[in-house]
């Protein structure tokens, strides 16, 4: 009998000291990190960005492709009517894309 209560002893030990910690307001390690702000999230995913495109053969043709197809929209939208400005606006930063 004395051993099965020693068996128990360490688990509902273990339980009890969670549930103080817990309770008691102490950090988690997921808590304990800051929060990164706006800017460094910005930064971070501009830099993956540039590294990616390095990585990518094809992204300046992709690129190149894509502007060539907002220019043509934007004739096909000019003949009907449509505000252009927007599709030419995608094409330039798509023709500057692909000459970096």
């Amino acid at each position: 009998m004395r051993r099965r209560n020693a068996l128990w002893s360490a688990p509902a030990l273990a339980l009890l000291i969670t549930g103080v910690t817990i309770g008691a307001g102490a950090p988690t390690p997921a808590h304990a990190a800051k929060k990164p702000t706006k800017e460094e999230i910005t930064k971070v995913r501009k830099d993956e960005e540039g590294r990616l495109k390095k990585l990518d053969k094809n992204y300046a043709k992709q690129a190149k492709a894509q502007a060539q197809y907002y220019k043509k929209l934007a004739q096909e939208s000019g003949k009907s009517g449509g505000n252009v400005q927007p599709l030419l606006d995608a094409a330039a930063y798509f023709d500057s894309e692909a000459k970096k």
